[in-house]
């Protein structure tokens, strides 16, 4: 089943999956420590290529403290690289922080500002919208998402625009550029452009779909779909770090742990423990407590065929 699963998720945890097949021979543990005794247990991965340039535009950081509670209110993005044998290629992707679904992105072979035009106007389209009017748009200081055709479509779009002082104030994009390479690109057999943008968009689907622990299990698109659902002074909020005050000044503001989201499938309802979950504690291995855990494991929609199986 372990083999089967990561076909499709070469780096799916155990939890995630004990909880996508409903296993009720073993427990939790059980199945990790089987895992574990295996050899299948997944390794991290560490890059250090260098993707940002540093542009002559720069915006501050709107991102601080920052409390959001419905979709289209921050979205991020940030430049990766993907290796292969012989070549250097380059990701953009756009990912809405609230419901932590990807919403545009691209692939290229170089760093040109037309790649991130292109992630954008994809978000752009997928949303739909006319207006928006909370919404802002983070990204690091890089000279592409400064340019003048980049920046136009944003003011056009009425969006704000916040660029982080450091890699640390824009963790949810650096957090999804490793989720796609390295839980879902990292066993493909890509030679070309062509290859690369396939792959890609396979996996931009399979992460949409899968199950996300900080969304009390729903994947971002259900998720998206079941707060939509219920009033807005309903909805879970999420409170971004506040990297102008220290660690302790954050506590004191009532900055906690994220709590997981319980989610009652039949009413639809999205609810939790306190209405405020944290969002991202700063410290070495990046480890963002909102965010999918650091083995992010998935599954798609439909597992009734492995679940026959066993």
């Amino acid at each position: 089943m372990v083999f089967e699963i990561r076909k499709d998720y070469p780096r799916m945890s155990a939890r995630k999956m004990h909880y996508m097949l409903g296993i009720s021979e073993v427990g939790i543990n059980g199945l990790e420590r089987f895992v574990s005794r295996q050899g299948l247990s997944v390794q991290k991965h560490r890059s250090v290529l260098r993707t940002t340039h540093k542009g002559m535009v720069i915006y501050p950081n709107l991102t601080h403290g920052l409390q959001i509670n419905g979709i289209n209110q921050l979205w991020v993005s940030d430049i990766t690289y993907y290796l292969t044998s012989s070549t250097t290629y380059y990701l953009v992707f756009i990912l809405d922080v609230y419901s932590q679904r990807i919403i545009g992105q691209s692939a290229s072979d170089n760093m040109f500002a037309v790649n991130n035009v292109q992630a954008l106007e994809m978000a752009l389209r997928l949303r739909g919208y006319s207006k928006f009017e909370k919404l802002i748009h983070h990204s690091d200081k890089g000279s592409q998402y400064g340019s003048t055709e980049y920046t136009g479509i944003l003011k056009k779009e009425n969006i704000k625009i916040s660029m982080a002082g450091n890699c640390l104030e824009n963790p949810y994009a650096e957090r999804i550029n490793g989720i796609i390479k390295n839980d879902y690109l990292i066993k493909k057999k890509i030679t070309s452009l062509n290859d690369l943008r396939r792959e890609v968009a396979t996996a931009v689907d399979l992460y949409n779909k899968c199950s996300n622990g900080s969304l009390g299990m729903l994947s971002p698109i259900d998720f998206e779909l079941a707060v939509n659902q219920i009033p807005v002074c309903e909805h879970p909020e999420l409170q971004l770090y506040n990297f102008n005050k220290t660690r302790e000044e954050n506590s004191r503001l009532g900055f906690r742990r994220h709590k997981t989201m319980k989610i009652n499938s039949n009413k639809k309802a999205v609810a939790l423990n306190d209405k405020t979950t944290a969002g991202y504690s700063p410290g070495s291995d990046y480890s963002l407590e909102s965010c999918p855990p650091a083995e992010l494991s998935s599954a798609s929609s439909d597992y009734s065929k492995l679940k026959a199986r066993n």
